[in-house]
């Protein structure tokens, strides 16, 4: 079984590289890549890890996904319009594809986020949820919807600062 790297990915082409060259599973390269993304200082250093063009695998479930990763990411954190990459039409399902178990289905038509949803991809509110995601007012709004959970005024007060 191939070995994950230990090394952080700092863009997602290099995350989705580095999985097609080792086989190791992609969650773990993804992983690596987010958590960069969420501790970066600025707009532009996220930007930065979504701008170059991540290697088509010619899976069209992951070159998909992959393609909505990326739209997704400068939608939900405000980084601009999307790269042009993501238009490909080789990042674009033809039939849908629930990342999740049967039942959850009418959820996932409902959460989507649109970067998926237009890709014939169903997923939950947040699908790039780490620990290290910055826990925004829109963060709140899906915990609060999904469990219940109202955030204490000291962490609003850190959220309005992101």
């Amino acid at each position: 079984m191939p070995k994950a790297e230990n090394s952080r990915h700092g863009t997602l082409a290099e995350a989705v590289s580095s999985h097609l060259e080792t086989g190791v599973a992609f969650h773990f390269h993804l992983a690596s890549f987010l958590d960069g993304f969420y501790v970066a200082c600025s707009a532009e250093e996220r930007r930065a890890g979504v701008d170059d063009e991540p290697p088509l695998s010619g899976d069209e479930r992951f070159d998909a996904l992959v393609g909505a990763i990326g739209e997704h990411l400068c939608r939900r954190w405000r980084l601009g319009i999307a790269p042009v990459w993501t238009e490909n039409p080789a990042r674009f399902l033809k039939r849908p594809w629930f990342l999740g178990s049967e039942r959850m289905k009418p959820v996932y038509l409902a959460e989507s986020p649109s970067a998926y949803r237009r890709r014939f991809i169903f997923t939950e509110m947040e699908p790039l949820r780490r620990a290290r995601m910055p826990k925004d007012a829109i963060w709140w709004q899906g915990e609060t919807i999904r469990t219940g959970l109202i955030p204490l005024p000291e962490e609003i007060e850190m959220s309005v600062h992101l």
